[in-house]
């Protein structure tokens, strides 16, 4: 990898007396893109033409989407010969763990150097800018469709359950998934166990857990996720089946992880006896609502059997009574009573005249009836129902039809 050494010899705001020699400060980070969740090593170099009273004050580097490392043994002592003399000072290394692809600017940082003064040897306190320092963070070809983004060396993932599948209601249920990642920071790797929208189930998630550990620069760790689950209702259903990607760095490949779905049988509530509390709240609004129901009686009772002791007098002074009375008579072959009922019908009707085809029918069957010949014609009863029917339509069609606009 490819670095670029800044060396800039500084003369910034003096905290102490003026001297005329001031400290110099390099800088170096790589130019190179640099891959996500990936160490950058960048450092820090410190010299004075004399020695240094206390520790330099270096910058922390912190940036949003970044981790900040340093090293065992970050910091150390160091020497380097500049205009024929020997300096010494400390250089600083840190490694850097970009999270999100794309630059990063770190912007304005500074170094507080206290050195002691080659004239007076006082300490003499500086401040000293670094240069300014980019890095670029990429995420490489084959994995940019992947979302979320795990680019690792190693990866995997358990699944354990604790409880019983075959629940209780109010039972619980604990789904715990641990992912170890290798070549990388396990702050990297997503939520494992998706929401789930479940009316037999309600889902407490825990916290995450992270466990990070570093060696030679080279990141790993596990998160564990876990979701306790408990009985509602009664049924069947499952913790649903999860499907990891992730980028191997080492094969350049997209690999895939299942998680297998856990099924559920829940145990119908079961009865509980209501306590004496219920019990009251439960004596208290049947008696409300008798006394409701008691007083719409009272009230409303004299007014509902009115009302229908008026549509029964209006239903039977009505034509409709008359051909109702009619239509039994002749259901009975009463010719007497269906004579008396045809009569009242005339006289309710706005139709009268429709009666000639019934009057000719209950002709016919008094004929048949009452005729001294031998061989009469049978009496007509269909035939005579038949005309009631047509008389009835036509007092309906002549009821419902409009008044003219121009009488």
């Amino acid at each position: 990898m490819r670095y670029l050494i800044f060396l800039m010899l500084f003369f910034p705001a003096q905290l102490g007396a003026q001297t005329g020699v001031q400290p110099q400060v390099t800088a170096e980070a790589p130019t190179d893109p640099v891959t996500v969740g990936q160490p950058a090593i960048v450092r820090i170099k410190l010299l004075v033409p004399t020695f240094m009273p206390s520790p330099p004050v270096f910058p922390s580097l912190e940036q949003e989407n970044m981790l900040v490392r340093l090293p065992e043994r970050a910091s150390g002592p160091i020497s380097e010969t500049v205009d024929g003399e020997t300096w010494s000072g400390v250089q600083r290394s840190y490694r850097l763990y970009p999270l999100q692809a794309g630059p990063i600017e770190f912007g304005k940082q500074e170094v507080v150097v206290t050195f002691a003064d080659p004239e007076t040897n006082a300490p003499t306190t500086v401040i000293i800018p670094l240069p300014e320092m980019t890095l670029n963070a990429v995420v490489p070809e084959g994995a940019r469709d992947l979302d979320p983004l795990i680019l690792a060396t190693g990866f995997t993932v358990d699944q354990q359950i604790d409880g019983s599948t075959e629940m209780e209601n109010g039972g619980a249920i604990t789904r715990r998934l641990t992912a170890k990642i290798a070549g990388t920071t396990p702050l990297l790797v997503p939520e494992l166990i998706p929401d789930m929208q479940d009316p037999l189930l309600s889902a407490y998630p825990k916290e995450p857990r992270f466990t990070e550990s570093e060696d030679r620069g080279v990141l790993s760790g596990q998160r564990v996720d876990e979701i306790v689950y408990l009985a509602q209702q009664g049924g069947q259903t499952q913790l649903q089946p999860i499907t990891i990607r992730w980028y191997n760095l080492n094969t350049n490949q997209i690999e895939k992880i299942d998680i297998d779905a856990v099924d559920l049988t829940l145990a119908p509530p079961k009865w509980q006896p209501p306590d004496a509390d219920t019990i009251f709240r439960l004596l208290a609004l049947a008696a409300g609502l008798t006394l409701v129901l008691w007083a719409l009686a009272r009230f409303l009772g004299p007014r509902v059997t009115s009302w229908k002791q008026a549509r029964r007098d209006r239903y039977q002074i009505s034509s409709d009574f008359a051909l109702d009375t009619l239509r039994k008579a002749l259901q009975a072959n009463d010719i007497s009573m269906s004579y008396s009922a045809l009569e009242l019908w005339k006289l309710r009707s706005d139709t009268p005249d429709m009666a000639i085809g019934l009057e000719e029918q209950l002709a016919r069957i008094g004929a048949a009836r009452y005729s001294s010949r031998t061989g009469s014609k049978p009496e007509a009863w269909a035939a005579a129902l038949s005309e009631l029917k047509v008389m009835k339509q036509t007092e309906h069609r002549a009821r419902n039809q409009l008044p003219p606009l121009n009488p």
